[in-house]
């Protein structure tokens, strides 16, 4: 049985999908995703493709197959009502103290690290300043939340115990108390392993396109998550993929929140070589064959982990990445003790909100109007700390990121 996101031309053409060996989840609404893919134009996003292309917008559903032919028949079969057929992969969150208990440091330390001290100087606390969680849902009586969303229609944002999600938000609340914190508690606890399914991180990612077409004030998007095994994608290089493909809809809605002025920000992942997750898939390993999917998205800020000591953590996940080699971008401290949701905050799961947070309390002082996301990524990566002197590597990136530099940076353009 194969688990499959079915792209559709029209939410009204449902039932061309109705065929023998694919059944269509009806608790699953179709999912709108905005314009044509893969279109170029004038000046494309880094990746390429034109996610603001005027045009028809397409529908996405979830679906079972038998087989791989049931999908390939579909496609060939019914092209004027069906875009593709991809993967929907088990993704999860990034935590787990591995590579020894021990915290180094303390969130003080990260403050002092960061470069935070300078943001307080010049008044930058993030305020009127939206991050999005997303992640297992946030303990709202540890970390207030604004609002926020769930493909559990019963799930009220900030009514989640505290554990991942609510780590993640004390650590962007680091560089950032004032944040407007959102809970788009999309990895839903299921036996304790905090997971989901792509196809609702793209209706959470719909969802947050809806928000910045009502609102275009600044936001920024944390993702503690990924894809550990590719075992449940598709081969790379079969239309179906996801770690690899940027066609995709999950990659392709990822970009468009992009270009429409979010900051995204996603974990490196915990499976480097010398110390992954057990969660890891045999091949998911190490340099080359750890950072998947939209986790290497050439939009987004992709974060590996070192500790207020400068060291890589060993779990710390290695490009090249799947969709663009130069990955990660930027390195953040983790591995300190910090929420109190565990004995140490850990994993790239705590330094990509680290940097989040610190990139919240930037976009206080400079819109996206004045610096895109790609332009504000770029500050970020040309302002780090390179720790080998050697500039970008499959490591660390451009080095650790330093807020105190990049406020300098943004106040001499």
């Amino acid at each position: 049985m194969l688990r499959r996101i079915v792209v559709i031309r029209s939410h009204t053409v449902l039932d061309a999908v109705r065929v023998v060996g694919l059944r269509v989840d009806e608790t699953y609404r179709p999912v709108r995703i905005s314009s044509r893919l893969g279109v170029p134009n004038d000046r494309p996003p880094a990746s390429g493709f034109d996610y603001r292309s005027a045009g028809p917008p397409s529908y996405c559903v979830r679906a079972e197959c038998d087989d791989e032919e049931v999908a390939a028949r579909l496609v060939r079969d019914r092209p004027a009502d069906v875009v593709g057929v991809y993967a929907d992969p088990e993704v999860a969150a990034f935590p787990e103290p591995y590579c020894g208990p021990d915290g180094v440091g303390s969130d003080d330390d990260v403050a002092r690290r960061l470069g935070v001290p300078a943001l307080r100087s010049a008044g930058l606390t993030a305020r009127e300043v939206r991050v999005a969680v997303v992640d297992t849902g946030i303990d709202g009586r540890q970390v207030p939340v604004s609002g926020g969303w769930s493909p559990n229609r019963r799930y009220r944002p900030g009514s989640a115990p505290p554990t991942h999600g609510t780590m993640v938000a004390y650590d962007v609340r680091i560089a950032a108390p004032e944040a407007r914190i959102l809970d788009y508690a999309l990895l839903q606890s299921r036996a304790e392993t905090w997971t989901a399914l792509l196809s609702d991180a793209i209706a959470a990612y719909a969802d947050l396109l809806q928000l910045l077409e009502r609102d275009a004030g600044p936001l920024v998007v944390n993702n503690s998550w990924g894809i550990y095994d590719r075992a449940q994608d598709a081969p790379i290089g079969s239309p179906e993929n996801y770690s690899a493909n940027p066609h995709h809809p999950f990659n392709q809605i990822v970009g468009s929140i992009a270009a429409a002025g979010a900051d995204v920000f996603f974990a490196a992942g915990n499976c480097g070589a010398d110390c992954p997750s057990r969660q890891c898939g045999v091949k998911d390993v190490g340099p080359g064959a750890s950072i998947h999917g939209a986790n290497s998205h050439p939009d987004v800020v992709t974060v590996a982990a070192v500790t207020v000591t400068d060291r890589r953590l060993g779990y710390s996940s290695q490009g090249p990445g799947g969709l663009t080699r130069r990955k990660p971008d930027l390195a953040a401290f983790s591995h300190f003790k910090g929420s109190g949701v565990y004995p140490v905050d850990t994993g790239t799961s705590a330094a990509s909100p680290v940097a989040a947070g610190a990139a919240a309390a930037l976009r206080q002082r400079v819109s996206a109007a004045r610096l895109r996301p790609a332009q504000l990524k770029g500050l970020l990566q040309r302002t780090a700390r390179d720790l080998e002197g050697n500039g970008w590597d499959f490591d660390l990136g451009y080095g650790v990121v330093d807020a105190a530099a990049a406020l300098v940076a943004i106040e001499s353009t």
